[in-house]
């Protein structure tokens, strides 16, 4: 399907599209945004002016289309097809985009503050409705009605009760006499993403358990100290895994999770870093200041317990070290009960 002749996306919001070409400046008169007929979005650049109201994209001389939304293929643009194009360069920018969609903005970080502050009164919600008897979908329904009623636009959540378990609510009654583990991805009001976890204990935890928080706490604060704009995620999961070992644990097979992921208005998103090798390192980029990463390292622990921590959090990347999103959230098991 060929563009209705003209169609320009000038009038978009700059912010979206900072950066995709000499910082985002304004377009000139060889420049426009398109859209093709599955709705991918591309810069057009050409030697002379881009094609004119009405005619053809044929018309443009030495036309170059940048796609800055998907990669897909174009088949016909503004009336012309790419056979009529044969000077046409057409690049693929998904790359390009990704690294420019994780550095984010001033308001992006106050949204960013703002959903955490919302993710974690659901998570209290859940805390303070707690209780033997009630079931997975009751007790979320609760949380999440906190978080809709703040204005959440989708919600993910995940409850267990035995170690591993890590599975969406069911029509099931909580026993509440070991461990609770209750987590939220949530999606907020601007169009961010973030993850939190709780843990509900209801006896004391073991010493291996207290022995396990305290290392991988460790481990968190070191990361934070190193995560500096110019070093790699791939140290960051060294330092993990060296903590690990100096704390007395043994590690054992490789895994496949993030330990580490970007995260903004998707879930996942570039770059990320998990210990399996090919994919898992594809992206170990350079930090910026200005990127967000969701944090949740793992690793297969022979000596461990079987319940493990669960920790999970959003970092932003600045000058001297990340910070965190949740100010006094504890990671720490939540002693329930008497």
């Amino acid at each position: 399907t060929a563009l209705p002749a003209g169609l320009a996306l000038s009038d978009l919001d700059d912010e979206a599209f900072r950066g995709l070409w000499e910082a985002g400046r304004p377009l000139t008169r060889t420049e426009r945004r398109v859209v093709d007929g599955s709705g991918a979005i591309w810069l057009a650049q050409s030697m002379g002016p881009v094609w004119a109201e009405g005619g053809s994209a044929a018309d443009a001389v030495g036309l170059r289309l940048r796609c800055i939304s998907a990669q897909r293929p174009v088949v016909e643009l503004n009336g012309a097809t790419l056979s009529e194009m044969p000077d046409a360069e057409f690049v693929i920018a998904d790359d390009l985009l990704n690294r420019v969609r994780a550095v984010k903005s001033e308001l992006e970080m106050r949204q960013e503050f703002e959903l955490w502050d919302l993710a974690k009164s659901a998570m209290e919600r859940f805390v303070e409705v707690l209780q033997p008897g009630a079931t997975q979908r009751e007790l979320a329904a609760e949380a999440s009605r906190v978080a809709l009623a703040g204005g959440a636009r989708d919600i993910l959540v995940f409850v267990g009760e035995r170690p591993g378990e890590h599975e969406p609510p069911q029509d099931t009654p909580l026993r509440c006499d070991d461990i609770v583990r209750y987590h939220m991805e949530i999606l907020g009001p601007s169009g961010h993403w973030c993850e939190l976890t709780v843990n509900c204990a209801y006896r004391d935890p073991t010493d291996q358990e207290l022995k396990l928080m305290d290392s991988e706490l460790l481990a968190f604060e070191r990361i934070r100290a190193a995560a500096r704009p110019g070093a790699h995620l791939s140290e960051m999961a060294g330092i993990f895994e060296q903590t690990m070992r100096e704390q007395g644990w043994e590690l054992g097979a490789t895994t496949t999770a993030f330990d580490f992921h970007g995260q903004g208005m998707d879930t996942i998103e570039y770059p990320w870093f998990s210990a399996a090798p090919g994919w898992g390192k594809s992206q170990d980029w350079p930090l910026e200041a200005g990127m967000v990463f969701s944090y949740h390292p793992k690793r297969n622990i022979v000596n461990g317990p079987a319940w493990t921590t669960g920790i999970n959090e959003d970092i932003r990347i600045t000058p001297t070290g990340a910070e965190t999103f949740s100010g006094d959230w504890s990671h720490r098991w939540r002693r329930m009960g008497g």
